[in-house]
């Protein structure tokens, strides 16, 4: 490190006592396990679902900053996101894939996805983070001053280093190094604070790459801002400990938890999405008329995947399965089908929403 004088310590000062994890994190495994099962052989269509967590993700994650975003800005297949929650999914999956072409985490990738945060956002606030480029004035965090901006680079190339070096982790298997990894990086990352903003929707996606890389979900995304959301008060309280302290094992044992808390949170919606989804098939099945039954079928495929969607929507890719039922026919079924699913009309919009499937999605309980 550099002469001036550090206020953070070294990275690979960081202590932790990786056995005392092995129960715990066999249980986050287990957790793992189900929850990408359920990824991978739920009888309908999981990517829209999953999608929609990882929009989800970025609501939670941009809520922790103070930033809300309505549900039909997130669920509507043809409404326009908000730029900042837009930006997050897609800042995150460029960097899973760069990730996967480059084997290794680097400067680039970070500086990418903050770029990628701030992609053609005009405003002062997206000005004056300076998007793609490490701070260059000091900032502060509640009482803690991070490193002043003459040392972040030096910082950052270190702990780049250390995402890409096993010597600090010879004591563990490579699940263990996953989730360990994972959340000293998570809370190191927010120490060294490098971005002048961004900084905690940079470090959530940091995390979640690590994981990625580990290859612990059969997915790119995985979700952890619901859970720091939830303990809001705490994990800052924890974070806020780190700051002359190097021992971080009451850390990771507290992000441990989180995992736990996002995982078991995942998998009830998708169990619970499940029950519905296979509830109302069994009804649809059971319809008497042949052509109302499979035009229902075929409906309820599209709505179960796009639960906030618009009527033309649904014409323009159901209608054409059935080109010699005519329009009235189909309108009608629809109808029927809506009043069957008891969907809504959405207030002052074109847009009906499903919400059944709407509510368990968004549910922050």
């Amino acid at each position: 490190m550099s002469e001036i004088k550090k206020s953070l310590y070294s990275i690979y000062e960081v202590t932790f006592r990786p056995k005392e994890f092995e129960k715990k994190i066999k249980q986050i495994m287990e957790l793992f396990i189900e929850y990408n099962d359920y990824l991978n052989n739920a009888p309908f269509d999981t990517q829209f679902l999953s999608i929609q967590l990882l929009k989800y993700e970025a609501k939670h994650s941009h809520l922790i900053e103070g930033i809300d975003t309505n549900d039909l800005e997130l669920l509507a297949q043809d409404t326009p996101t908000s730029k900042k929650i837009s930006n997050y999914v897609n800042a995150l999956k460029k960097a899973d894939i760069y990730l996967k072409e480059n084997k290794v985490f680097d400067k680039n990738l970070l500086l990418n996805i903050h770029r990628d945060l701030f992609e053609n956002m005009m405003s002062v606030h997206a000005i004056n983070a300076n998007p793609g480029t490490f701070r260059i004035k000091q900032v502060q965090i509640a009482k803690y001053y991070p490193p002043i901006p003459a040392l972040v680079e030096e910082y950052m190339q270190e702990f780049i280093s250390w995402l890409n070096d096993s010597t600090p982790f010879l004591d563990c298997d490579n699940t263990n190094e996953a989730f360990i990894r994972g959340a000293i990086a998570h809370a190191y990352f927010e120490k060294v604070h490098p971005f002048t903003d961004g900084n905690g929707r940079t470090g959530r996606i940091l995390f979640n790459l690590i994981l990625n890389k580990y290859q612990i979900t059969t997915k790119p995304y995985f979700y952890i801002s619901k859970a720091i959301l939830k303990e809001q008060f705490l994990y800052y309280q924890e974070l806020s400990k780190l700051d002359n302290n190097f021992d971080y094992q009451k850390w990771i044992n507290f992000f441990l938890d989180l995992l736990i808390y996002q995982l078991e949170s995942n998998i009830k919606v998708f169990k619970n999405t499940m029950n519905v989804i296979l509830r109302i098939r069994s009804e649809i099945i059971q319809e008497q008329l042949p052509t109302h039954r499979e035009i229902k079928k075929i409906i309820f495929e599209y709505i179960s995947k796009y639960p906030i969607f618009t009527f033309s929507k649904v014409y323009f890719k159901c209608k054409p399965f059935f080109k010699n039922v005519d329009d009235a026919t189909f309108v009608y079924i629809f109808n029927d089908l809506i009043k069957q699913c008891k969907i809504k009309k959405v207030p002052g919009s074109r847009h009906y929403e499903f919400s059944e499937i709407v509510s368990i999605i968004v549910d922050l309980n």
